[in-house]
């Protein structure tokens, strides 16, 4: 990977919260063994390294954008729009599109600055008094690599069971101890979905063994950790770990879940009650009109489809983060469009209840699996008289299953799900457009992932063979 040569931290940082501000840069002619020198140097490096997620390739569009534009959900306004995104609501995307390259990229720099931070950390001795934090930011980082590994593997590899043994290829995973030496330029192949898969969990093994237990949202912590590595078991049908791991969150983060009163409102906060992790944006360092919230709400650029919404009853709260716009509707779980300062959830509690719900259903735990899906269920539902005239779950089996996937789409519609979810799944769907027939995906497809860009495929031999069938 081009992004893996020659690297330095370069950090152009501003930070505020209750204890501190701090401003700071890390010159890019500062090598990083320089860089990193203390606890003070660490943390720096450790919050700069956030900061990628915060690009528009990222969670602030691009990647929370395509896995709802690329599936049932959402659709390009195919008559008034700016331009952007239209080739994955054709399904035309090529392996010279400048969206692909730059999520590649900025995941890249993120696998890249993590890897190197923990090197240049794990090498120094810290005084007493700062090794427990030492070893949060450390943890941080490996936890941080693991979303990064995983987020990629989505992008560009076919779910974990496309094949029996997960042989199939992965993305690349680069020697982390060359990292950023300028005589060695690395040029990796591509690693098996099985390896990469055990790197993520290797990574979040060591973060939960290093993190203390709790932490701003703003910032990973051991319960973020724990709940990352419940939707990667999720994703590797290690049913009983994703279980255990789900049911650990639920029962020992502090977490809660919004209440019906307050899930609408609770979109507009900075995070809240239920926020294991989310990615920041304030009101001087944002993405602006680049931002997720501005695409669909101030450009209006894409829209819910009317399949996805008929799932909403008239008594679901959900509902009304989908009101009707004439003949579209909007999507406003991103709704400080104005401000363009919206912080975009990667990790929820609603999403530890689902994923425990569809592991003890994958097990035949089929009451256990009842349980938690309603939990989310009656969250959302308008409180009948008497109250215990609540809808219950009885179904079993596939059924069961089926509700637990129909509860996905509408609890975590539009934070960058739904293409997964069907993909793993092995789902055939249609790709609804405005301005002609739906595009039948069959499952398995070659194009519910990305191409490798040609840029990588140009200057990494090693890559050159493993382009992604159909491109």
């Amino acid at each position: 990977m081009k992004k893996y040569t020659y690297i330095f931290i370069t950090i152009l940082l501003t930070l505020s919260s209750c204890e501190d501000t701090l401003e700071q840069r890390f010159s890019d002619a500062v090598e990083v063994e320089d860089a990193i020198t203390d606890i003070n140097s660490l943390k720096l490096a450790t919050s700069g390294a956030y900061s990628f997620l915060a690009n528009p390739a990222v969670y602030n569009r691009t990647f929370t954008l395509l896995p709802e534009i690329m599936s049932d959900n959402a659709f390009i306004d195919a008559f008034d729009n700016t331009g952007r995104y239209l080739e994955f609501d054709d399904y035309i995307v090529t392996s010279n599109d400048a969206r692909t390259n730059e999520a590649w990229n900025i995941i890249s720099r993120i696998i890249a600055t993590t890897s190197i931070v923990i090197r240049e950390g794990k090498k120094l001795s810290f005084p007493e008094t700062v090794q427990e934090d030492a070893d949060q930011y450390i943890g941080e980082m490996y936890a941080l690599r693991a979303l990064a590994f995983h987020n990629f593997q989505l992008l560009f590899a076919q779910p974990y069971n496309f094949t029996i043994d997960a042989s199939h290829l992965g993305v690349p995973i680069p020697d982390f101890e060359l990292l950023g030496d300028g005589a060695d330029i690395q040029e990796p192949p591509r690693s098996t979905t099985a390896v990469v898969y055990q790197q993520i969990i290797s990574d979040l093994m060591e973060a939960i063994n290093l993190m203390r237990t709790e932490s701003r949202p703003t910032r990973l912590d051991i319960n973020a950790a724990k709940g990352l590595l419940a939707r990667v078991y999720l994703h590797q049908e290690n049913w009983a770990g994703a279980r255990d791991m789900a049911t650990d969150v639920i029962n020992t983060s502090g977490k809660s879940l919004l209440t019906r009163d307050n899930y609408i409102a609770g979109w507009a906060e900075d995070f809240n009650s239920e926020s294991l992790f989310v990615v920041a944006n304030n009101e001087t360092d944002n993405s602006g009109s680049n931002s997720i919230s501005h695409f669909y709400l101030n450009y209006k650029d894409a829209f819910a489809t009317d399949n996805f919404k008929s799932n909403l009853s008239d008594t679901d709260i959900r509902k009304e983060l989908y009101p009707a716009d004439g003949a579209v509707n909007l999507i406003q779980k991103f709704p400080r469009n104005d401000t363009q300062d919206d912080n975009v959830h990667v990790l929820r509690l609603s999403e530890m209840y689902l994923i425990k719900a569809e592991a003890h259903a994958q097990l035949n735990e089929d009451t256990d699996a009842q349980q938690a899906l309603d939990v989310i269920i009656h969250r959302a539902l308008e409180i009948p008289v008497p109250p215990d005239t609540l809808p219950v779950s009885t179904e079993t089996g596939q059924a069961l299953q089926d509700k637990i996937l129909l509860e996905r789409r509408k609890e975590l519609a539009f934070e960058g799900f739904r293409l997964f979810d069907l993909t793993r799944h092995g789902i055939t769907f249609n790709k609804y457009r405005q301005d002609g027939d739906p595009i039948e995906i069959n499952a398995p497809a070659n194009r519910t992932i990305l191409p490798v860009p040609i840029d990588e495929i140009n200057v990494n031999p090693n890559i050159a063979n493993q382009q992604n069938p159909g491109y």
